[in-house]
């Protein structure tokens, strides 16, 4: 049976979450009101460059995943090498994105931005699908693997606290809209920390960079389930053949889906605070921080559902919430010029904050169950195809986010928004409400009937736990 992972190293692995974490939440919150509202950039123009980026990021991933599953390096293992170049590769590249002139013409900026974005998402790819797969070499148990997930997850919500404090102390214009020094000093204090938390990770985990190795070697593979477990794998071969496994399909779909309604809440939450309740830059990051607090705050209620029912009850359970969240959230919209101006914030804070609680569970469980899968797949085949399972897994979140980003792009164009202009009409501050809300809503309803699909409960795994 195996032994439950020590604390020690769960923290150390949530660690590296929270460095790289700084310059990824960075992005999903700024980087759409960077290029519109700073750089003056067109929405759908926006909408290609990250787009595309986020392709090209979700195409490097087999084969990062495939080469780190492979090399055997007596140094650093399958995946500390990986991630200690990432880590250091992510911090440079982050500072020279946010440090574009506003000044350059529209297509030598959009150029430059694209460029740089295809190249951070390379360095993203390079830290983060091994650093995925390390959490699931680490945990061996039913309850480890929603765990240390839980710890990445907080980790890496505790992380949109930095960009979100550094934006109030930064940006001191009332508005962000015309400050770019804010941005690059913001990007200079998080890729510092990505470097530091990553090597702090990396040392805290440096002990079991050989430990998926050695239960590869000591597998052995269930002969009547896995005849062809033998055959020569190729790259290709070995990433679409995650899709055959029982329920991972719908898990990798549901997953995709409802991470949407994240990518929606984030991408256009800096443009409805800022436009749509005319929030300022100092109150923007009580909002921020209501939402990691309601995330962070979940995790060990979201465990504690999971470990008396089941994951899947509790996952489905959290999108209902979520639902719900952008229900009350649509009455503080429409009646938001109704109410004494003091109370609006107050209640954005409070919407947040229960959106945060249910959102959580969508970036833990998810992982949890897709490694109890990937765990299952290990003792079937004798084969170790984490690190090439784990880019399966993002590689389809990605391309289903690079689709959101792009249409929230142009629908940006669409309702009419001009990020050269620091006043939207009253039309266009009601249509990105409603974008946001349509989208969430749509997005956790669709994951909802996927994940109905799932079948795997708790006793299948507990009995692997056992052998």
């Amino acid at each position: 049976m195996a032994k439950p992972l020590a604390r020690k190293t769960k923290l150390f692995y949530g660690l590296g979450a929270f460095g790289y974490g700084t310059t990824t939440q960075t992005f999903s919150s700024f980087l759409m009101f960077f290029g519109t509202g700073l750089l003056g950039i067109p929405g759908s123009l926006m909408g290609i460059a990250i787009a595309l980026s986020t392709v090209w990021d979700a195409t490097t991933d087999p084969f990062v995943g495939y080469y780190s599953d492979k090399i055997k390096s007596k140094r650093f293992g399958k995946r500390h090498g990986f991630i200690l170049f990432g880590c250091i590769a992510v911090a440079i590249t982050n500072v020279l994105i946010w440090s574009i002139s506003p000044d350059m013409g529209l297509w030598a900026k959009f150029s430059l931005l694209f460029v740089l974005l295809l190249v951070i998402e390379t360095f993203n790819t390079t830290y983060s699908t091994p650093y995925q797969a390390l959490g699931l070499d680490l945990s061996k148990t039913y309850e480890d693997r929603t765990a240390i997930q839980g710890y990445k997850t907080t980790f890496s919500f505790l992380a949109l606290v930095v960009p979100s404090v550094l934006m109030s102390v930064f940006l001191s214009d009332a508005r962000a809209t015309n400050s770019s020094n804010g941005f690059i000093q913001i990007a200079i204090v998080t890729s510092i920390l990505c470097v530091v938390c990553g090597l702090l990770m990396f040392w805290g985990t440096y002990k079991h960079r050989h430990q998926s190795e050695v239960e590869s070697d000591t597998l052995q593979p269930v002969k009547t389930l896995t005849p062809n477990a033998k055959k020569k794998t190729t790259i290709h071969g070995d990433f679409f053949s995650v899709m055959r496994q029982k329920n991972v399909g719908r898990l990798i779909l549901g997953y995709a889906i409802s991470l949407s309604a994240g990518a929606f809440l984030t991408s256009l939450g800096m443009h409805i605070f800022t436009y749509t309740f005319h929030f300022s830059t100092l109150q923007i990051p009580f909002i921020m921080i209501a939402l990691i607090t309601g995330i962070i705050a979940g995790q060990p209620l979201w465990f504690y559902i999971a470990k008396r029912t089941d994951k899947i009850v509790a996952l489905k359970s959290s999108l209902f919430i979520i639902i719900l969240g952008m229900i009350i959230f649509g009455f503080v919209l429409a009646f938001r010029n109704s109410v004494p101006s003091a109370a609006v914030l107050p209640l954005v804070i409070l919407t947040i904050l229960f959106c945060g609680i249910g959102t959580g569970c969508l970036y833990s469980l998810p992982i949890s169950m897709f490694a109890d899968c990937i765990e299952l797949e290990r003792k079937r085949t004798g084969q170790d195809k984490t690190a090439i399972s784990a880019a399966f897994l993002t590689f389809c979140t990605k391309i289903s986010n690079a689709f959101i980003l792009f249409t929230i792009g142009v629908s940006l164009d669409i309702i009419g928004f001009r990020g050269n202009q620091t006043t939207q009409s009253m039309s266009v501050q009601n249509w990105l409400g409603w974008l946001l809300i349509g989208g969430v809503t749509i997005s956790a309803a669709i994951a909802i009937i996927i994940y109905s699909g799932y079948s795997y409960t708790k006793k299948d795994f507990e009995k692997l736990s056992l052998e």
